[in-house]
């Protein structure tokens, strides 16, 4: 049975940037850049622990993926 995806989602919220994984909000932190940095730092932990993760920017409606390290099986 494989891992669950961690998806970190960095957004802005409450006017602060914060981090979501599972609905839980982590943070606030004083940037985006901090918040994108302590996301990815995490996520690479995720990975080295198993799991399939990503870190990806939310804005508005969008996601940017900045960071994953889920590889394309269909290539």
């Amino acid at each position: 049975m494989s891992l669950p995806h961690a998806r970190y989602i960095v957004l802005e919220h409450e006017g602060v940037w914060k981090i979501n994984l599972d609905n839980r909000y982590y943070g606030p932190f004083a940037t985006r850049e901090a918040a994108v940095e302590n996301a990815t730092d995490t996520a690479r932990k995720a990975g080295d622990g198993g799991y399939t993760a990503s870190v990806l920017l939310m804005q508005g409606t969008k996601f940017e993926t900045l960071w994953t390290n889920q590889t394309d099986e269909t290539a």
